[in-house]
This record gives C-alpha cells, sequence and structure tokens, in this order.
C-alpha cells in the first residue's frame, strides 16, 4: 500500500502545473533579473514583477510591499531583527513582545537580541493557546518596537484575532508582524484588515518550492527595516542577493492557485479533518483534542491529540512506512524533549509526549482518512497492550 501522507503543515508537494510554470525559467528564460541590459534579463525581470503583483493580490498588498526571501524563516528574521535594529537604534525603543508558543525562529531571533539591548516580553496563552489580551494591555507602552504573533499555530491550528491585537497597539504605534506560513492557503488574508505592518510566507506550505518566500513590507505607513545580509542592495535594500526566478515564478503560481480555489479548498479540508475526528473517536477511548474546538477559531487542515498510554514519537516511528504524521513540530524535530507548544497550554511533560499532529492537504482523499484513521487506532491499541 503507498503511504499515506498527512503531515502537510510540515510541507507540501508541489503542484505539477506549479513545476511546469517553473521550468522555461530553468532553461530558457535564465537570464539575471537583475541584468537590464539585455532581454534575457529583461524577461526574467518581467516575470518576477508579474509574481510580485499576484502574491501581493492574493494578500491585498501592493506589490512594492512583496520582499522575496528564503522562506518564512529568514523572513521572520528579518521582520523581527530588522524592525527592532532601526526603533532601537533611531527611536531608543527596545521592547519585543511575543507569545509563548510562536515558532521557533521567532523565539530565537528575538532571544538573539537581548545582547544588544532587547527586552523580550513572553505572552501567556490560555488552555487553547489564545494570547492573553488583557496581559498584552497591561504590558505595551512606547517603549515596544514591535509585537510578533503567529496568525496560525503550526501544531495546534488556533488563529489569534490579529486584527483585535493590531488595535491594542495602535495607540503606541507599535509594528505588528505575524507569521503566516500556516494560513496562506488556509485562510482568507487581508493584510489591511489584519491590520499588520509585516507578514511571512512560505512557498513550500502552498504547494510551491522550498527555498523562497517572502515578506510583506508596508509602506504607508512606511516600516523601515535594517537588512541583514550585506550585498547587492536588491529588494529595495532590504534583502540582498540574486532573486531565483523560477522559484519566484512557482512561488506565485501556488499562491495564485490556492487562492483562486480558496473557499472551495476549506470546506473540502474541513471535511477530511472532521472525518478523521469522528473516526478516531469511535475507534480509541482516553484521548483529548488539543487547541481550540474544530468549528471554533482553529485552522481546517489541523488536528492535535494527546492519547493516554502511548508515546507520539514511537507511534510516528511505528507507522512511518504506512502513514506519514508528525509527534511534533517537524522544524523542532532530532530530540525528545516535549513540545513547549503544548507545554504552554497545560500540557504537563507525560501528555505533551503522548501527543501527536494530522494534517490534511489538497491530495487528501476519503479513501485516504478511513484507512489512516484505522491504522493509527489499531496501533494505538497494540502500543497501550504491549506498553502498558
Amino acid at each position: 500500500m503507498k503511504p499515506i501522507y498527512l503531515d502537510y503543515q510540515s510541507t507540501t508537494p508541489t503542484e505539477k502545473s506549479v513545476l511546469k510554470k517553473m521550468i522555461p525559467f530553468f532553461t530558457n528564460i535564465y537570464g539575471n533579473p537583475h541584468s537590464l541590459n539585455h532581454s534575457f534579463g529583461i524577461n526574467a525581470s518581467e516575470a518576477v514583477s508579474l509574481s510580485r503583483k499576484e502574491i501581493a493580490l492574493a494578500i491585498g498588498a501592493d506589490e512594492q510591499e512583496i520582499i522575496f526571501t528564503s522562506g518564512a524563516t529568514e523572513s521572520n528574521n528579518l521582520a523581527i531583527k530588522g524592525a527592532f535594529l532601526y526603533r532601537y537604534k533611531y527611536e531608543k525603543r527596545k521592547k519585543i513582545i511575543i507569545a509563548s508558543t510562536e515558532h521557533k525562529c521567532v523565539i530565537e531571533a528575538a532571544n538573539s537580541l537581548i545582547s544588544i539591548g532587547a527586552e523580550v516580553v513572553v505572552l501567556n496563552v490560555n488552555r487553547i493557546g489564545e494570547i492573553d489580551l488583557e496581559q498584552l494591555k497591561t504590558i505595551i507602552n512606547d517603549d515596544v518596537a514591535i509585537l510578533s504573533i503567529m496568525l496560525a499555530n503550526n501544531e495546534i491550528g488556533v488563529i489569534q484575532s490579529i486584527e483585535e491585537i493590531s488595535n491594542i497597539c495602535k495607540k503606541y504605534n507599535i509594528w505588528i508582524h505575524t507569521d503566516a506560513a500556516q494560513a496562506v492557503g488556509n485562510l482568507k488574508i487581508d493584510v489591511n484588515s489584519l491590520g499588520v505592518d509585516l507578514l511571512s510566507i512560505s512557498s513550500h506550505k502552498v504547494y510551491g518550492p522550498k527555498g523562497i518566500g517572502c515578506l510583506y513590507v508596508r509602506r504607508r505607513p512606511r516600516i523601515r527595516l535594517i537588512s541583514q545580509i550585506d550585498g547587492g542592495g536588491q529588494e529595495r535594500l532590504m534583502r540582498s542577493g540574486t532573486l531565483p526566478t523560477p522559484l519566484i515564478v512557482g512561488f506565485s503560481e501556488a499562491v495564485r492557485i490556492s487562492n483562486n480555489n480558496l473557499e472551495a479548498n476549506i470546506s473540502d479540508l474541513k471535511t477530511l479533518r472532521n472525518r478523521f475526528h469522528k473516526n478516531f473517536n469511535n475507534y480509541i477511548s482516553q484521548i483529548k483534542l488539543n487547541g481550540p474546538p474544530l468549528d471554533s477559531n482553529r485552522l481546517p487542515n489541523n488536528l492535535n491529540y494527546t492519547v493516554q498510554g502511548i508515546n507520539g514519537a514511537n507511534l510516528t516511528e511505528l507507522l512511518g512506512e504506512q502513514v506519514a504524521f508528525s509527534a511534533g513540530s517537524a522544524c523542532s524535530t532530532g530530540g525528545i524533549e516535549p513540545s513547549y507548544v503544548l507545554n504552554s497550554i497545560g500540557l504537563n511533560d507525560r501528555d505533551a509526549l503522548s501527543s501527536f499532529r494530522i494534517s490534511v492537504g489538497r491530495n487528501t482523499t476519503i479513501h485516504d482518512i478511513d484507512n489512516a484513521s484505522k491504522i493509527i487506532s489499531d496501533k494505538i491499541k497494540f502500543l497501550r497492550n504491549n506498553e502498558g
């Protein structure tokens, strides 16, 4: 039997139509998009420009507000470090606010600035992963340079109230950054409605190629960043380096497809996710859904369970040839430490280690869901009988 893939929040396959669109830019239209003195470079530059417009359109931005990067990790680093360094230097603002459930790269980027004077303030979350807005109101002031809160969480799928957060922070002119890597393609996004100044996107989360992403940087009022890469000053002096035209073309095509089919895609994902949840609850007892209820502020493709009597890492490893899913954030794998996200919502280490994530995607079928839920349930029963 072909392995069933249920780890779409870790990465997605590149759509065949996306790959097809990219190929000419590897073989025929291969000019450097910054070489504007000949047709090869001009044609590549035009492709980059069209791609920039397409991505901007999908999030309600202006094309000049899209800065290409290597992915969401670089975008998050550029947003947090670039914004803090500018505001610390010119406005003497020294505070950075993040949530306890942020992606590892956001936490590490913020903490890396402590040595030069940053004060990192960490917001608590409740039992379903929502940040404490009352706590936020008590700690914001005109000393805050940037606040970074993930739009949708990569482990428990909680969608934060970014609009409300932005409104709270407006009084103090705090720059708002959100990591939207998990949200694009799964939620309707408009940067103006959200009220954000900076927003990160990753191509490989939306069925595009790996190695490319972007950072939305608001122009009015203008957000200024100090570049983190020295070089030729490409991307409005914010991100030096030759732009990878094939990857950018693939990225924009993936975003276009996702945006054009957004409502249908969300509906399909919810149907698949809810079917797995129903099946799983019918098969297995002593399980707990982590994060928000399915009918609440939760990503349409996400499930995260704590299952008593098993080890999540052991379960995913034992089923690796049959069903691909995650015992935690794929970006933090390699150790056996419990998920800090699950700890943040109140799980003890034992329960956090007994957890796993299911994420469905565009290529998931009802047949996949029925088979996977049965396979995983049978293995849990086996482990309980043999480990208990």
